[in-house]
């Protein structure tokens, strides 16, 4: 710690580490391959055309905002050269172009989408270029110029056509991206090598500085540059932007660890730093003590020259843009596998945190946030697409859930567990006794009586409508119609309540339907008289 501190005060009094503006020799953003190696038709945008080149403009101010990085301005001159591409198309041949009138023709538009399926180009730009013209056409549409003559419903006819390509697009767009993310796959960097990256890296990276020291080439820096970015991006996986806007001032400003003498650097510009924020990289003190003396050896041959305030230079001290270069020399110094880029690395460590992890497990949230990386957008894609040990995963789950469902039906249909033989005696003399019983119940019929024994048969009636319902409570189906008569039992013998208790018996003596209904409607009107001569004698 003490040695990163003379150092940096060292730096400080030089005035190191207080940049001016970058010099005016730096390459400004320059258009990508894609502008000038299209191969469609020769359709020359209609410069003399003036409202094209107001709307142009303004598209152009829009989406560049009012403090454009470079890389921003690098993206919207692409999605111009597009836009001109399209516009080209559509005006050859045709006149009173200041109406936009021919921005209408419809089959035109077709025969534009079928040229791009056409062009020898990947699927993922054919689609960049539907995209940016719909954007314009939007733009159109909200801020139409005061010379347009296309009306809203022609607008909208355009837009729509745009977006049915563009819906029509998306299926193959995904089987490419599938494909491609299956080569990836067949060449991606393992563990092993990403552990033997970082030993080799920091053996050679001490003998590097000693080498520049005695005597400063532009490979042995180149060299020293692709030791150090490959150690870093094969353990955080950081994209390329990350190393290049790293600044003098952030590596000095760096949080300090007293605890495990550790340092948190904050790099602030890079692609995703609207949704995390800075991207970080926690170094240990021999990590840290790397940079520092690439700042130092800036200084020392910079020998007071304006110097950009990245640590990673070239020989005119501005920002150096052949990192990607450096690293894939140092990969092959090292005898390693394949051809690696940032991206590359980035995806490899993405992967094994998933693999290793799980897909929503929190150490791979945590890796991802370090890293600056979104899932949710690998995921849409790449979720759908699994390696064959996980296609083995997930075969294994299938046939254990189909061996317990098995085993689970073989349960049902078991037989039930065998009873002892007093068990089964018990259980046979109560089913004989009850048939018994119900058999001679339902089967007596009462014997011919006098007017004599009718008459004392009237006195007692109460008993034998008693010794009746007691009989039918011995009957499963006489269970639930008893029960209610011998609750109701304690209740004063009113008319309605000795009509409701008939009825109760009524049922009671027809659910076994053993006798014939004149029989029983007979029995019934019997004992229903007897009921009224002895309410009467009372």
């Amino acid at each position: 710690m003490q040695r990163h501190r003379k150092k940096l005060w060292y730096l400080a009094q030089q005035g190191s580490l207080q940049h001016p503006p970058p010099p005016t020799s730096e390459a400004g953003p320059q258009p990508t391959s894609e502008a000038g190696t299209s191969k469609l038709r020769s359709t020359d945008f209609p410069d003399h055309v003036p409202v094209l080149n107001v709307l142009l403009e303004d598209f152009k101010r829009l989406y560049e905002g009012p403090d454009p990085s470079p890389k921003l301005i690098n993206n919207v001159q692409s999605k111009l050269h597009r836009i001109r591409q399209f516009i080209g198309w559509m005006s050859h041949g045709k006149k009173n172009l200041g109406h936009l009138t021919f921005m209408a023709d419809l089959p035109n538009i077709r025969g534009w989408v079928k040229s791009l399926r056409n062009n020898k180009m990947t699927l993922s730009t054919t689609l960049h270029y539907l995209k940016n013209v719909r954007q314009f056409i939007v733009f159109m549409e909200e801020t139409p110029p005061s010379t347009s003559r296309l009306g809203k419903t022609q607008l909208k006819l355009i837009k729509r056509e745009i977006t049915v390509s563009i819906m029509a697009w998306k299926r193959p767009v995904v089987l490419h991206q599938m494909r491609v993310k299956g080569q990836k796959d067949a060449i991606m960097h393992t563990i092993k090598e990403l552990h033997e990256c970082r030993r080799l890296a920091l053996v050679a990276i001490p003998k590097l500085f000693s080498r520049l020291e005695k005597q400063h080439t532009s490979m042995a820096q180149g060299n020293l540059f692709g030791y150090v970015t490959a150690y870093l991006a094969s353990l955080y996986g950081h994209r390329l932007g990350v190393f290049l806007n790293m600044t003098d001032v952030q590596v000095s400003q760096a949080v300090h660890g007293p605890e495990k003498d550790d340092y948190l650097i904050k790099v602030e510009e890079h692609k995703t730093n609207e949704s995390f924020g800075t991207a970080k990289l926690l170094l240990t003190d021999k990590e840290y003590g790397w940079l520092i003396d690439l700042i130092q050896l800036k200084t020392k041959l910079a020998k007071g020259k304006p110097m950009s305030k990245y640590v990673f230079f070239n020989t005119t001290f501005s920002q150096d843009r052949n990192l990607t270069k450096y690293l894939q020399r140092a990969w092959l110094e090292m005898q390693l596998r394949g051809i690696p880029t940032f991206t590359s690395l980035r995806s490899a460590i993405a992967t094994f945190a998933r693999d290793r992890h799980g897909e929503d497990s929190q150490e791979r949230k945590s890796m991802a946030r370090l890293m600056c990386h979104d899932t949710a957008t690998s995921d849409k894609f790449y979720t759908m697409d699994l390696t064959i040990a996980q296609a083995r995963k997930g075969r294994l789950l299938f046939e254990e859930a189909q061996k317990e469902e098995v085993e689970s039906g073989k349960k049902k249909h078991e037989s039930p567990p065998p009873q002892s033989e007093e068990s089964e005696k018990d259980g046979e003399e109560s089913v004989t006794g009850t048939k018994k019983k119900r058999k001679k119940k339902h089967h007596e019929r009462p014997p011919p009586q006098s007017e004599e024994s009718e008459k004392d048969g009237e006195e007692t009636d109460g008993e034998e409508t008693a010794e009746d319902e007691e009989s039918q409570e011995a009957t499963p189906e006489g269970e639930a119609t008893t029960e209610i008569a011998t609750t109701t039992s304690d209740k004063k013998s009113t008319p309605s309540v000795t009509r409701s208790r008939a009825k109760k018996r009524c049922r009671v003596l027809l659910s076994p339907l053993k006798q014939s209904p004149h029989k029983l409607s007979n029995r019934i009107g019997v004992r229903r008289s007897r009921k009224g001569a002895t309410r009467r004698k009372l």
